[in-house]
Parts: structure tokens; C-alpha cells; sequence
């Protein structure tokens, strides 16, 4: 199933060279809200909502592009909540610095530290390896781990040993 990639409208060129990556490199399909028609028919009406709980019910992952401009985003955290929900993996993309202290530096929120973060090209590479060796989908509203349903545990397991594989930890 495709990975939801999660950005505000600002970061569109940064959301469209990780689809490319995933997508060219490495044949993993994506899903941006931007390249879908029928989401854009409901741009401005109630139906929003819904038909993006549809499309992100039909990804297995969802991928964060977090910059300064997410900040002033209201689709961003609530597509991260959602799936934090559902359960999904979720992972962001994003040149902020962890959040170690308070400062009055931009940092990544809080609640993103809970899972992977990648900051290159080449941690965009290793997840890709990691996503397709573990040969997720998305079956039943459930996801499926090699062969097995997952359940929170299995998802939170799966962005654990990524997190690993980039040198990083769960604050």
C-alpha cells in the first residue's frame, strides 16, 4: 500500500522530491494529497475530512514533511494523530533539529521524537530497504507485517528498529 506523505501546501516541492525518491528509487508508491483529484473537488467542504481519513485508512505509513511552515499547518498534526490512531508507521522528513532542551531555536515538536526522523536522502534509502524487506501492507484496515497482522505493538516495533538503523533514540 502507498506511504501517505503528509506536508502544508509551502512544502509541496520538498513533499514531491520524497515522493520521487521513494517512488523512482526504490518503486514504492505514494500517495500526496496534491496529485489527487477527487480531494481537490472537496477542498473548502465538510467532506474534507473524511475523504482524507479514507485516503490515509489506505496507506500503511505515514510520512511527514516537517519544516518551519508546518507549524502554521492544521492538516499536518491531525493526519499524524489519525494515523498515530489507526495504527499506521510514521516517520517525518525534516531539517529541524531535535527538540533536547528548550530554547528558542526552531526544533522539531515533542510528539514527532516518538518515531523515525530522516534528514538526508540516504536515511530516506535505508527506510525504503527496511519498508520493502518487511513487505508491509495494508489488509482489512489492519496492518500486515510479512505475512502476519500487526498490531500496535508490531508498528511500534517496525519504527524502533528504523530508529535504530539511523542512530537515534526515543526521548
Amino acid at each position: 500500500m502507498p506511504i501517505f506523505i503528509s506536508h502544508t501546501t509551502q512544502d509541496d516541492a520538498l513533499a514531491r522530491r520524497v515522493y520521487s525518491r521513494l517512488k523512482i528509487n526504490h518503486n514504492i508508491d505514494c500517495y500526496i494529497d496534491d496529485m489527487d483529484k477527487e480531494l481537490a473537488s472537496k477542498r473548502g467542504t465538510s467532506q474534507l475530512t473524511q475523504l482524507l481519513v479514507d485516503r490515509l485508512r489506505r496507506c500503511d505509513t505515514v510520512l511527514a514533511v516537517v519544516s518551519s511552515n508546518t507549524k502554521n499547518s492544521w492538516w499536518v498534526p491531525f493526519e499524524i494523530g489519525t494515523a498515530r490512531e489507526m495504527p499506521r508507521i510514521i516517520t517525518s522528513f525534516t531539517s529541524l533539529p531535535d527538540r533536547l532542551s528548550y530554547t528558542a531555536q526552531e526544533c522539531l515538536p515533542e510528539y514527532l521524537l516518538e518515531w523515525p526522523r530522516f534528514r538526508s536522502d540516504s536515511d530516506i534509502d535505508l527506510f525504503a530497504r527496511q519498508y520493502k524487506q518487511k513487505s508491509l501492507i495494508l489488509e482489512s484496515g489492519r496492518v500486515k507485517i510479512a505475512g502476519a497482522h500487526a498490531g500496535l505493538q508490531d508498528v511500534r516495533n517496525f519504527e524502533a528498529n528504523v530508529m535504530k538503523s539511523l542512530g537515534q533514540r526515543n526521548f
